[in-house]
């Protein structure tokens, strides 16, 4: 009895609920009867719902998931409603005619394309040539489109409504205008902050456009079209605003009545602009300003250092009392190491800070004065060296390779054309960044491995040292070992038994 070929189903829409095409559901069932004329069994159906395939920066997992299962003959071939479904460009076409070698069969609506002939490959490369070109001059006219409306003053529709605006982007929603230009006064003029303007749209019934709808909403936008999407509404409650989701609103040169192309302003909106163009310049300038925080004093325990909070095995972070308790020997306002909530930990408190710090000098000298534990930083760098060697070995190797192939195109080599060097050394490529990945998850060894020395030369060194060397100092004694340090009172005089050298996790009972 003959096997039969188990096939995979494949269906791709680039934009959801397009109905001007068949939709994933209508390929996977025309797939399906396909399959059934040809005498096989469904393997799997895969589809990339709303991706497209011609933009280099999305991902189709279904897509990459289809190749794998045809290579490792989990099936033996694919059905598509139609060839660009499958593949956009060429250099697609490229890969899935070097892959085809292991025998995997490619099935349409009403031929097969039997990539093991001549004649075969170049049919299969002659449908990805059109669907190239028809995807380029598609992309074209799109941005021919776009530029056209921004020139005309209409405003680029985004995922969500923008914030004072009708659902066109381009009429202002009358009843936020006057919200909107309360806030900017309130940041401009009254010097009030960010929290205090998201605490009167909340109060004032102003939500976050950024709806998180209900599965059952979301569905049924899912099978609409955007004609459709226009009219419908939903009871889905909006979130509260956020100081940066507001302030990004809040930075749209729509605001000012500007129509824009990506970076470009090219017209104007029609009607009075929400906000007077200075002043939302003024408001820019002023967002700008404030990007970022400035970077925090380095301590001793925070961060990238081998000491980590028992109950969570989160890095720690640290604040000032907010009493305003200061160190009778120094005058200092007192400070507390706390695990890092914006790290995912569990933001309990540790120890004073100069408490913890005084116990990490004394076990540092302790163990950079002792013979022992250089004997262990040595055994552990030669297997942190053993560990990455064959990783580096392969980067070389990689890199040599593609250093070929840069050669060959600026030697102007016969066959190495632009499209062929980046199909080759997108794999390389590739392939280094995923070694490069995994020294990264290993962690450099250390260049050297100093001699012992006594007790008293080591603290020297510490005193004189500044934070940053201390810390160097930290990560040179322990190496590979973590401190866990149990969380408790920051008036805690002495926080020694709470350090412990595994986690809450991996304690017994």
């Amino acid at each position: 009895m003959t096997q039969r070929l188990i096939l995979d189903s494949y269906a791709r829409e680039s934009r959801r609920g397009d109905k001007r095409r068949l939709s994933v559901t209508g390929q996977h069932a025309s797939n399906e009867q396909r399959i059934n004329d040809l005498g096989g069994v469904l393997g799997k159906h895969l589809d990339d719902q709303g991706k497209s395939a011609w933009n280099p920066d999305v991902t189709r997992g279904d897509w990459e998931e289809l190749i794998a299962r045809l290579t490792s003959r989990q099936c033996d071939g694919v059905v598509i409603f139609d060839l660009e479904r499958f593949v956009r460009q060429v250099k697609d076409a490229v890969r899935i005619v070097d892959l085809a070698k292991v025998g995997f069969r490619i099935f349409d609506s009403d031929m097969e394309f039997d990539l093991t002939t001549t004649s075969g490959r170049d049919a299969f490369y002659k449908q990805a040539v059109a669907a190239e070109t028809y995807s380029s001059r598609l992309s074209e006219k799109v941005s021919r489109g776009n530029r056209q409306r921004a020139l005309n003053g209409e405003g680029k529709r985004g995922r969500y409504r923008a914030f004072g605006f009708e659902d066109d982007s381009t009429t202002v929603r009358e009843v936020e205008r006057p919200y909107i230009r309360e806030v900017a006064r309130m940041i401009l003029r009254d010097g009030k902050t960010w929290p205090d303007a998201v605490k009167y749209l909340t109060k004032n019934g102003l939500f976050s456009t950024a709806i998180r709808h209900t599965a059952e909403c979301a569905e049924a936008k899912e099978s609409m079209t955007p004609y459709q999407l226009r009219s419908y509404s939903c009871e889905c409650a909006g979130q509260p605003w956020s100081n940066t989701t507001l302030q990004q609103a809040l930075k749209s040169p729509r605001m000012a009545g500007y129509a824009r192309l990506g970076s470009e302003l090219l017209g104007r909106l029609p009607g009075e602009p929400i906000l007077d163009p200075a002043d939302w310049q003024e408001l820019c300038a002023l967002i700008s300003s404030r990007r970022g925080r400035p970077p925090a004093q380095i301590f001793l325990c925070t961060g990238k250092v081998p000491v980590r909070c028992w109950n969570c095995g989160t890095v720690l972070t640290q604040r000032q009392s907010s009493h305003g308790k200061r160190y009778p020997d120094t005058g200092e306002v007192k400070r507390y190491y706390l695990c890092d909530k914006t790290a995912d930990g569990c933001g309990r408190t540790i120890a004073d800070r100069y408490v913890l710090d005084g116990h990490v000098r004394d076990l540092v000298v302790r163990e950079l004065s002792s013979t022992e534990s250089a004997d262990e930083l040595k055994r552990q760098r030669e297997r942190r060296q053993d560990m990455r060697a064959p990783h580096e070995k392969e980067i070389a190797r990689l890199v040599r390779i593609r250093d070929h192939w840069d050669r060959q195109l600026n030697d102007g080599a016969e066959d190495m054309t632009i499209e062929r060097h980046s199909f080759l050394t997108g794999d390389l490529n590739k392939k280094i960044k995923e070694r490069n990945a995994k020294l990264e998850e290993i962690g450099e060894a250390l260049s050297a491995i100093p001699e012992a020395e006594s007790r008293e030369a080591v603290l020297t060194k510490w005193e004189a040292a500044g934070p940053e060397d201390q810390r160097a100092m930290f990560r040179q004694a322990f190496g590979e070992r973590v401190i866990y340090i149990q969380p408790g009172s920051s008036l805690d005089d002495d926080c020694l038994d709470r350090m412990l050298p595994a986690p809450r996790q991996s304690q017994p009972g």
